[in-house]
């Protein structure tokens, strides 16, 4: 299963939660190469968010593998609210 970034997922614990992004953690990589030795992928997600996004301090991350295991299809694709400065008004 590939997890998209800001789509809303069933959980078997939480209902639904909605998928941040998926990272890639390395032991060390070379910016220069773009190449590195990839220690593990993780996954960022919440339960708990709105149209402006997650909630402060909702934000979790758990290995992609165990992550698998306790969600299930897409529900819907997240749009978020684009909000602006006050330069704008």
């Amino acid at each position: 299963m590939n997890l998209t970034e800001n789509t809303v997922y069933r959980h078997d614990e939480f209902e639904e939660v909605l998928v941040l992004g998926v990272h890639h953690i390395f032991e060390t990589y070379d910016p220069d190469s773009g190449d590195g030795r990839l220690q593990s992928r993780v996954v960022r997600y919440t339960a708990e968010w709105d149209d402006y996004g997650p909630m402060p301090s909702s934000v979790s991350t758990m290995p992609v593998d165990e992550f698998q295991t306790v969600v299930g299809d897409a529900v819907r694709p997240w749009h978020g609210v684009e909000w602006s400065t006050n330069d704008d008004i």
